[in-house]
């Protein structure tokens, strides 16, 4: 695991986004659908939810030369209403992590860091969020 991934794993991503949680939700699925990475691309589906106020999506990612059926979870994405009145978009710590996934859990690692970056590039591009410059998307 490189340095960069590893410490997106094990301390998480919190930023504040401005908008609504059903707005969030739509750009991501604009988004995530386009992300690729070494012929995998990558896409959520919910865990669990309330309208308006929050949203716990599993991140999974799928051999674009095959079928869906073999979708592998990375890890998951929290989207929620802040006491601020932005968005909250929250990559969990490891820690939160490993209670939403399979015993059978294997690491992706490369997968995993590939798409936190290329979903906070996308935040950035439209211009939710301001990063120092864009993150590597390996």
């Amino acid at each position: 695991m490189s340095l960069f991934t590893s410490m997106l794993w094990d301390e998480g991503v919190e930023v504040e986004v401005p908008g609504n949680v059903s707005g969030l939700l739509k750009v991501l699925d604009q988004e995530v659908s386009q992300f690729q990475c070494e012929g995998y691309g990558f896409h959520l589906t919910p865990a669990k939810g309330s309208i308006g106020n929050n949203w716990n999506l599993i991140i999974r990612s799928f051999d674009e030369s095959g079928d869906r059926g073999n979708d592998v979870q990375l890890g998951m994405l929290v989207v929620e209403r802040g006491e601020s009145g932005a968005v909250v978009f929250r990559i969990p710590p490891a820690v939160e992590q490993l209670n939403w996934l399979p015993p059978d859990w294997q690491p992706q690692e490369r997968l995993f860091g590939s798409f936190v970056s290329q979903v906070l590039n996308s935040l950035q591009r439209r211009q939710l969020i301001e990063l120092p410059g864009p993150l590597p998307e390996f």
